[in-house]
């Protein structure tokens, strides 16, 4: 069964808030619209995923992420977001869309740096963003930010 749901009461209901920080990114203009769907079977074991009809969430799998770094899953749903405002299927420009918002969020630094963390330890190389290295260098110099 999908439940469907709307920002920004999703971030709330599905552990998206940050529990050190707090304070975080949320989705501004025409994102605001975008259906909100909780179901981990449509996102592929990933924590959020984009689509035409909307965005997926998975909560366990985001509890996981945030089990092994503390609020890193924030970005990578920053980053879902990313490829819907800017309209692409690029995995990078999505990243450096995300690090470009969360630069300028209230305690954006922090979580691109829990981020950081958790693709350190935890990354993969995939074929559209390159190796963990490589992805955490496309986000810090897109964040440009200090992290």
């Amino acid at each position: 069964m999908l439940k469907r749901f709307y920002l920004p009461a999703c971030f709330f209901i599905f552990g998206f808030t940050g529990s050190a920080a707090h304070a975080q990114w949320s989705p501004i203009g025409s994102l605001l619209d975008v259906p909100v769907t909780q179901n981990c079977s449509i996102t592929g074991g990933n924590i959020a995923l984009a689509r035409t009809d909307g965005m997926f969430l998975c909560s366990r799998r985001s509890e996981l992420v945030n089990a092994q770094v503390p609020d890193a899953s924030h970005f990578y749903m920053v980053h879902e977001y990313g490829l819907l405002a800017i309209h692409t299927n690029s995995h990078r420009l999505a990243d450096c869309w995300a690090a470009h918002q969360l630069k300028t969020a209230h305690n954006g630094t922090y979580y691109v740096k829990q981020w950081i963390t958790h693709w350190k330890n935890y990354g993969t190389a995939l074929a559209n963003f390159g190796t963990p290295e490589q992805r955490i260098s496309n986000v810090r110099a897109c964040c440009g930010c200090g992290v």
